[in-house]
């Protein structure tokens, strides 16, 4: 009885110092993205959040669409991405630059076709990575047109690029020189809407 008491007291002391901050706590999407490429699928959509000191930080969710090329059937993708933003540069009054952007993103598909653990089919050591998880860095800049007159939440759209490469590629490419630089890289190409606060 005692030990449940002290569980109650420690769960709403914890409550109590928590609470008033968690409702400070903003979780509506600061931008939605349309893109093309990048690993993540012919076309995919996502949203994100951004924070931290001066909104330097992004967290992105995408869902993706990728065609059945050779493969039996078209496939779903889903990633989990992080950018960080250094600065930005103010052009004109309704236009600014994000002269770099850096990322780390997971990508994956929903498919039966793809593993996290080599199948018995293949030899140990066959395949050094899972195909089910792809690792993938990017650097890219942005071009932002903040609105004239403001359109409800829509703050400013953004056009953006990126060119990076997976783990994958960069493992096929270690001691093999038949394969180019530019074949390591992946584009992707983008168009971002911004939202007031």
């Amino acid at each position: 009885m005692r030990l449940w008491n002290f569980k109650s007291l420690l769960c709403m002391t914890i409550l109590s110092v928590i609470a008033p901050r968690m409702s400070a706590i903003d979780l509506r999407p600061t931008h939605v993205s349309c893109q093309s490429g990048g690993g993540m699928g012919a076309v995919s959509v996502g949203t994100g959040w951004k924070y931290g000191s001066h909104l330097r930080w992004e967290t992105d969710l995408f869902i993706g669409f990728v065609p059945k090329y050779d493969s039996g059937s078209a496939k779903v993708s889903l990633a989990l991405k992080e950018n960080f933003i250094p600065w930005h540069i103010q052009i004109k009054r309704n236009f600014s630059v994000e002269p770099l952007t850096a990322s780390l993103y997971f990508t994956t598909l929903i498919s039966d076709k793809v593993w996290t653990h080599l199948p018995e089919r293949y030899s140990h050591g066959y395949y050094n990575l899972p195909t089910k998880i792809r690792a993938n860095i990017s650097l890219g800049q942005r071009l932002k047109w903040y609105l004239p007159h403001k359109r409800g939440r829509v703050e400013s759209i953004s056009a953006y690029y990126e060119i990076g490469t997976c783990d994958i590629y960069v493992l096929s490419a270690a001691g093999n020189s038949e394969i180019k630089f530019h074949e390591l890289l992946q584009l992707c190409i983008g168009v971002r809407i911004n939202f007031n606060r």
